[in-house]
């Protein structure tokens, strides 16, 4: 790959400025799969069946302008890994009938500036329902719907078996695959990589963890670690790289640090990602039935949401934080 000065560059970087301002409507579709758009463009510069290696793709982008963020951590995350076995806690589930799911839900968080719901129907046998992503204003007040997709489900062994489409940009040939289940009270919905959890109105999502002997031992198991990964790659100037950071302090105290950042190198090059970090105090709570860390951040909460859950599940070598392995890499 040449550097990014040649003609042909500056021609295929202007061809990918019109396309990033004719993408609108990737961000849905990106979502329908649990993806950035970064992340679909880093999936057209690959191909199936021909793995490169990262200082390939660093060097990919030094051609390539158009690249935002590059979730390392995020695309090499995947099942537990040698010697692991995934949570049974995350999966325990109570066996249901198909009109236990019907009627509505919601995950409301605790500024209301953000909310998750879905409406479900029984037809002929089948669960069918939409899934909506609410934004609403933090002084205007304004409810946004970010995203919005159509599910299907059939009862299989007390739990539904699931296709799930985006319904502005996709159809049910375009489906992914997942599955719904209750938890006593709350829903679970489980589609691509993604999972969320829903209660009836009115009924609390998260309630105190106080007496329960499973959150004891979370608490002693992960208080007084850090947790990190990070992952980059370069070639020719360019580079790509991803870093979390998750620190839970015996003193009740937390940080979080997250970063996804990339250059495309040379005198003309382009810095572009994402970088974030959090402080503030964790405890564990019962969040939709299951021992959760729950992070309140210090802050004024206008640009961001005060409070926030991981899903923290120890390993003999670290733990698995939301669906990613963080490997131990020190103590607080």
């Amino acid at each position: 790959m040449k550097s990014g000065n040649t003609p042909a560059c500056e021609a295929w970087a202007s061809l990918l400025k019109f396309f990033f301002s004719h993408r609108a409507g990737l961000p849905v579709l990106a979502a329908e799969f649990d993806l950035s758009p970064a992340q679909c463009h880093v999936l057209h510069l690959i191909e199936p069946g021909r793995p490169i290696p990262m200082g390939r793709l660093a060097e990919t982008m030094a051609c390539d302008a158009s690249a935002r963020d590059v979730p390392i951590n995020s695309m090499n995350a995947g099942e537990p890994g040698e010697g692991e076995t995934a949570s049974q806690d995350s999966d325990a589930f109570t066996p249901s009938s198909i009109d236990d799911f019907a009627g509505s839900w919601e995950a409301v968080s605790e500024d209301g500036t953000s909310m998750e719901t879905a409406e479900i129907e029984i037809d002929d046998g089948a669960a069918v329902g939409i899934l909506k992503s609410l934004e609403r204003g933090y002084f205007s007040g304004r409810v946004t719907v970010k995203a919005q997709a159509a599910m299907r489900g059939t009862l299989d062994r007390g739990v539904l078996v699931l296709r799930v489409w985006d319904t502005e940009n996709g159809s049910e040939a375009s489906a992914v695959s997942g599955r719904a289940f209750r938890r006593g009270e709350y829903l679970v919905v489980q589609a691509g990589s993604g999972e969320t959890s829903y209660a009836r109105e009115g009924v609390p999502l998260v309630r105190s963890a106080e007496g329960s002997p499973s959150a004891l031992t979370l608490a002693n198991a992960i208080g007084g670690r850090i947790y990190s990964s990070s992952n980059q790659a370069s070639g020719r100037g360019a580079f790509v790289g991803g870093r979390v950071r998750l620190a839970l302090c015996a003193d009740g105290s937390i940080e979080y640090d997250e970063s996804d950042v990339a250059s495309t190198g040379g005198s003309d090059g382009v810095d572009m990602g994402s970088t974030m970090s959090r402080r503030g105090q964790w405890s564990i709570v019962l969040f939709a039935g299951l021992p959760a860390v729950q992070a309140q951040w210090s802050g004024t909460g206008t640009s961001y949401s005060l409070t926030r859950y991981f899903r923290v599940e120890p390993r003999s070598n670290g733990a698995r934080v939301d669906g990613r392995n963080l490997a131990v890499a020190g103590s607080c």
